[in-house]
């Protein structure tokens, strides 16, 4: 798993909403994409699987 370049090795399949909340991220701030799709908060994530972790940021 990748976020703002880093690597993380997760144990076990979890799903989306408790890999960012283990990572202290904010939900609602985010994106989680595996192979250009967007993953919900309930997708089951296996330990093999790579999937990166997009800060979403506005301006005005």
């Amino acid at each position: 798993m990748k976020t703002s370049n880093k690597t993380f090795e997760l144990s076990g399949s979890k799903k989306v909403s408790e890999i960012l909340k283990e990572l202290d991220l904010n939900s609602e701030s985010v994106l989680v994409v595996k192979d250009g799709e967007l993953l919900t908060r309930d997708r089951l994530v296996k330990d093999e699987e790579i999937i990166e972790i997009i800060s979403v940021v506005s301006g005005g």
